[in-house]
């Protein structure tokens, strides 16, 4: 099983459409996929119609809170081979709760591993938080991979956060990155300035991109899939690419950044901070 943490630490960069559309795109391919919300705002889990986005019970939170097992709070979803579990704003408040518990960026992994989640799903989907927090941070512990959209020049600049977090959870930068373009094909301009705010840090952008779509920003008001939804649209297309290229990352057996992995491996402290904002 691969676990895939949809991520950024700004709002509007089509994070969760995303999370929701891999999933969705990766079940179409005939794997069996459990999408987690692990955002307070709780978005996907009102696109799906699976809770209130205020309740905790049947929640990740009540999950995390160990109220109810994580089994106990999977969904099935109108989507064939797609499983959910959904949010709620108390995932906010849980996040300040565990922050002095020992071993808390772990709290979810345990949860997955102790009940053999790894057997019943192929992958495993996490829209994170827009914020940096401890429930973040759980968002992040147990990837393989992480899609991070960027649709501004902010939301490149925000990412060297998320990456020196990235790096301080996971030392030996064992996880692949796909930098995805996302929303910017009608803003020519602007485009091109975030492809020059990558480029000047070194950071590749993904093959793929999610062009400017009025169907993909209708999808949320029609239950999250753009598949299912609009499946000849330029958003479907885009979509689809990220998911196959989401799939390549695993079949092609090599590290994402494997020159990072090696400079970490062996990195003092001043030594991490350079990495981190040379690579950020």
């Amino acid at each position: 099983m691969k676990i895939i943490t949809v991520i950024n630490a700004k709002g509007g960069c089509g994070k969760s459409t995303i999370a929701m559309n891999v999933a969705s795109g990766l079940a179409r391919y005939g794997h069996r996929v459990l999408l987690m919300d692990l955002d307070p705002q709780a978005q996907v889990t009102q696109w799906l119609a699976a809770g209130d986005g205020l309740t905790a019970d049947g929640t990740l939170v009540s999950a995390l809170m160990r109220q109810q097992t994580l089994s106990d709070v999977i969904q099935a979803t109108g989507f064939e081979r797609l499983s959910f579990v959904a949010s709620a704003d108390g995932l906010e408040d849980l996040g300040r709760e565990i922050s002095q518990t020992e071993g808390y960026p772990s709290m979810l992994t345990q949860l997955i591993a102790e009940e053999h989640i790894t057997d019943r799903f192929d992958f495993i989907v996490i829209d994170s938080p827009n914020q940096i927090s401890p429930i973040m941070e759980n968002a992040i512990f147990p990837a393989d991979a992480f899609i991070v959209p960027f649709e501004s020049t902010k939301a490149v600049k925000s990412y060297a956060s998320i990456y020196k977090l990235l790096l301080k959870l996971r030392p030996i930068a064992d996880f692949r990155l796909l930098h995805v373009l996302s929303n910017l094909t009608r803003l020519p301009g602007l485009r091109k300035r975030v492809l020059t705010l990558m480029q000047n840090d070194a950071m590749a952008s993904a093959r793929s991109e999610i062009r400017s779509c009025g169907w993909l920003a209708q999808v949320d008001e029609n239950g999250g899939s753009i598949f299912h939804y609009r499946p000849l649209s330029k958003g479907a297309q885009d979509m689809a690419a990220l998911v196959e290229e989401v799939r390549e990352l695993f079949t092609n057996g090599q590290p994402a950044h494997p020159e990072i992995a090696d400079a970490v491996s062996s990195a003092d402290e001043p030594q991490l901070d350079a990495i981190t904002a040379s690579t950020a």
